[in-house]
This record gives structure tokens, C-alpha cells and sequence, in this order.
């Protein structure tokens, strides 16, 4: 299939997983731990997902948060059916279904074909095709100027963290507005239009999974991503595998920047 048609895919795919969430909103049952972090709600948004892609006719080996790996064929499905889920549990709809498709062979975030990221709230979703641009909503992004307010989401655990934080927050003055949301692939793709100015990770726990379609869509939409030392991040798609730290700008200069003050 065209990455556009997968691009259409994606769409539904994530659209209607992210209905069937909206439905259940504040639904206190869906907190239930099933195993681990697993609660029913992930549950049931996975399952919903895979059925509707499943419904697509598409041949496809799936990688899956809860489920792993399963399926066969010549593309590789991505799914993060609830990026947000502790937002979502707690009756806030910064929340967001992500599917990404990419080759077998994937190596780089660069090689992801097509994805989308469907919020659970009634905010457009976000989708890109490669070589065939971004889109927000069925709009198709022409203008990355950027939003009304320089906006950069940070996410920091261990004390080390927080010092590269102060550092960088210093370096950029007042104008910088800090937010941590809680939804990864929500404020990645508000990265990939242009609204946010950067997102920052460095707590090693964000997957592939997290964020293949966002993230392909920053490099469609012309944007910068790479690992905190401003190497390719290591991203594959044969299973869902830990990326490490990263660096998201809506432009090179901004995340190499951002780069250059977290090392120094």
C-alpha cells in the first residue's frame, strides 16, 4: 500500500479507537489493573484498535503495547492505544491513540511510511503520509509558524536531570513557558505543527511505540528530532524497544540548541 492510503488507515484506525475512549471517559471501572501497568482501559482500547485494523484487510505484523508482537506481513503496524493513560484515569482527555506504519527492516524514524495521533478529546488529530506531507485534521499543513507563545515540554525524574533543566530554562529567559501534559504523542505532533517550540525527554523510558507517528511526522513536516547527544535515535520496529532520551524542535536550530545547553 501507498503511504497514503496507510495514512488513511491510520486515520480510522485511531480515530474510532479514540471514539470508543470518549465514550468511556470517566468511567471509574476502566482503572482496573489487569497486570502490571495494564489496566482494563489499555485493554480495551488495544484490542478495539487491532480489530479495526484488522478490518482493513491489511496484512500486518503488529506491534502493540500490551499485546507485543503478533501477525505477519510485509508492513509493521505500530500501536500505542493509550498514550496518556494516567490523564485519561483521571477523567482528563490530554490523551491520544497513535498508529504508525513502517517497513520490517525500519531503522530510523525517518523509515516510518505513514501514522496518526488521535486524541481522545474533540481536537482534530494529527497525521502525515511520507513524502506527501502533514495534516491536521483534513487540513494540510502549509504554515509552521509557529504558536502564540514559545511552549517546550519537558519530562525529568533524577536530580541530574533536573540541574541540565535549570541550566537550559536559564539560558532561555522568561519568554519560555515550561509544560509537562502527559501525552508524549499528543505534544510531539503540537511539535510537528509548529505550535510547540521543542519537547524534551530525558528519563529513558519513552519507546518505540511512543512515538513512531509523531515522530515520523516531525521529519515529514521538516522538523528536528534525535537523541540527546544529537545522534539518530535508535529506533526499530521488530518489537517494542526503549529510545532513550530525545530532543524534539519544530526546527534544526532550535533542537540543536537545546542540544548544545544540555551538554554543556
Amino acid at each position: 500500500m501507498e503511504p497514503g492510503e496507510l495514512r488513511r488507515v491510520a486515520l480510522r484506525v485511531a480515530g474510532e479507537t479514540a471514539a470508543l475512549l470518549r465514550d468511556y471517559m470517566c468511567d471509574e471501572g476502566l482503572s482496573r489493573v489487569l497486570r502490571g501497568e495494564t489496566t482494563l482501559a489499555d485493554k480495551i482500547a488495544e484490542d478495539y484498535a487491532i480489530d479495526v485494523l484488522r478490518g482493513e484487510g491489511i496484512r500486518a505484523f503488529i506491534v502493540s503495547e500490551e499485546l507485543g508482537v503478533t501477525g505477519s506481513g510485509d508492513i509493521v503496524a505500530l500501536i500505542d492505544p493509550l498514550d496518556g493513560s494516567k490523564n485519561y484515569l483521571a477523567c482528563i482527555p490530554w490523551a491520544a491513540v497513535s498508529i504508525a506504519f513502517t517497513k520490517p527492516r525500519a531503522n530510523s524514524v525517518s523509515d516510518v511510511l505513514a501514522g496518526a495521533v488521535a486524541p481522545v478529546s474533540r481536537l482534530p488529530p494529527f497525521s502525515f503520509e511520507k513524502g506527501g506531507g502533514c495534516y491536521h485534521g483534513g487540513i494540510r499543513v502549509t504554515d509552521r509558524r509557529g504558536g502564540i507563545a514559545e511552549i517546550v515540554n519537558v519530562y525529568v525524574e533524577h536530580e541530574e536531570a533536573v540541574y541540565k533543566l535549570a541550566k537550559l530554562v536559564r539560558s532561555w529567559g522568561r519568554g519560555v513557558k515550561i509544560r509537562s501534559l502527559g501525552s508524549a504523542s499528543l505534544e510531539l505532533s503540537y511539535v510537528a505543527l509548529g505550535t510547540f517550540t521543542a519537547f524534551i525527554d530525558i528519563r529513558s523510558k519513552l519507546r518505540n511505540i511512543d512515538i513512531a507517528a509523531a515522530a515520523g511526522g516531525i521529519v515529514e513536516c521538516n522538523g528536528f528530532i534525535a537523541s540527546e547527544d544529537g545522534g539518530k535515535i535508535p529506533f526499530h520496529a521488530d518489537g517494542v524497544h526503549r529510545i532513550g532520551n530525545i530532543v524534539a524542535a519544530r526546527d534544526k536550530d532550535t533542537g540543536l540548541a537545546i542540544i548544545k545547553a544540555l551538554r554543556d
